[in-house]
């Protein structure tokens, strides 16, 4: 699904929660016994108190360049230009790129599809919690637009500044061969490629980042895979021991922040095990297609073309105006089956998505939205679970909420949004839901 954080993160505005949390837990992670889990209390007590740093010199950024260039085998091009925000600059260059990025009528349309999704609740205000997590988090920024990185003042502890650095001069190195604003804007008009494109784009950033700090006690990504599987599982509840606003932020703005850094890291790592350092031009040159790739890279590595689906009609499209419409993928499903049942369930089921649509209308006369959906999963088996699933995310997101009919695969009722018809067959699910 879009989201305006997405846009933002596409728009370079990157995450200094994500650079901590994976620091910290890297330096637990990276010690010789390889052993403990870094714990959310543990993570939450690691970085020191931030204070004002300095503009790294040009030696420093020099130097930082000259290492990325040796891990990817893209050569520097050009310097790269620095400047300095206060924490209160860089609150208005988020609202700013806010309002570039998403209009209002826009958020207002993304804002009911979350809601009627199940995704945040019905009092929630999107657009003003998207620039808090957004505001809470950044240290630095690579400006792919401005061509330039912009360090927030005060933002970052002190053992932190190279990590920052590394990890934004790396969008920087790679925006010199790849414009990084024809590929993460100018790409394909799906969620999905979007998604997958800005998994691409921050996982290169994040794995660069570890490799660098590894190469200093002789280590490698490409020889301790370890560090990953050992950090990877505690980001989520790193980063909420860290940031409040990142803590008490709904599931779904959780896993939207960072999907592309974990996931991105973890997809880096198995295509630089299968292509070395030629994985770096050879993503950003042939990206994944969805997330589902990203999840599973053997997928991308098979070059597997993607299924589609459709979703069902609904009322005659004269009655009607679109108000948007999009993907479905394989994390929007996974956020779905862990909020509403569990993530046990979750990790076993979404991995069988395979495509998913929806389409958001309005009924011209009432003004009341009308969602339809579809999903399209890897079997029959896998659809009717996932039929049954879903009715517990219709009962966990659902006000008011009246069953009239409930057989093995149809199910009728009705909610604050109005009626509601839920069906699978064969290896689809579908939904209408707002029905008069």
């Amino acid at each position: 699904m879009k989201t305006p954080m997405r846009k933002l993160l596409a728009s370079r505005v990157s995450a200094l929660w994500l650079v901590v949390a994976i620091v910290a837990a890297c330096a637990c992670a990276a010690a010789p016994t390889l052993s403990a889990q870094p714990t959310a209390a543990q993570a939450a007590s690691a970085p020191a108190a931030p204070t004002a740093q300095a503009v790294p010199s040009a030696e420093q950024v020099r130097k930082i360049l000259t290492q990325i260039s040796e891990i990817t085998g893209m050569a520097l091009k050009r310097p790269v230009p620095i400047a300095v925000m206060s924490k209160e600059e860089w609150g208005r260059w988020v609202n700013d790129r806010m309002r570039e990025s998403v209009k209002p009528e826009e958020l207002r349309v993304e804002e009911t599809a979350m809601k009627m999704f199940g995704f945040v609740p019905a009092d929630f205000d999107l657009r003003a919690a998207t620039v808090d997590l957004m505001t809470e988090q950044a240290a630095a920024v690579y400006d792919h637009k401005a061509k330039r990185m912009i360090i927030v003042q005060g933002a970052a502890p002190d053992e932190m500044q190279e990590a920052v650095l590394v990890h934004e001069l790396s969008h920087a190195l790679a925006d010199q061969h790849f414009d990084m604003h024809r590929f993460l804007d100018k790409g394909p008009r799906s969620d999905e490629s979007e998604a997958a494109r800005l998994a691409v784009v921050e996982g290169q950033a994040m794995w660069i980042m570890l490799e660098a700090m590894l190469n200093r006690s002789g280590q490698s990504l490409k020889t301790n895979s370890a560090v990953l599987e050992l950090m990877l599982p505690a980001m989520r509840d790193m980063a909420a021991a860290q940031y409040p606003v990142f803590g008490k932020s709904p599931l779904y703005l959780k896993e939207s922040l960072l999907f592309p850094y974990s996931a991105g890291l973890k997809f880096q790592q198995a295509v630089v095990e299968k292509m070395d350092r030629e994985a770096f031009a050879a993503m950003l040159r042939d990206p994944p297609r969805n997330t589902h790739q990203i999840i599973h890279p053997q997928l991308y590595l098979a070059h597997e073309v993607p299924a589609t689906v459709e979703p069902p009609e609904a009322e005659p499209r004269d009655k009607t105006k679109k108000l948007t419409d999009g993907d479905i993928g394989e994390m929007d499903v996974h956020v779905w089956f862990e909020q509403y049942g569990s993530k046990q369930e979750a990790d076993k089921l979404a991995p069988a998505w395979r495509a998913g649509r929806f389409e958001l209308v309005e009924n011209r006369a009432t003004k009341k939205p009308l969602l339809r959906w579809a999903i399209l999963w890897d079997s029959p088996e896998s659809a009717r679970q996932a039929f049954a699933l879903y009715l517990k995310v219709v009962e966990g997101k659902s006000q008011g909420l009246i069953w009239k009919q409930r057989t093995e695969a149809l199910a009728e009722g009705s909610n604050q949004w109005g009626g509601l018809r839920i069906r699978w067959e064969g290896a689809r699910t579908e939904g209408l839901e707002g029905l008069p």
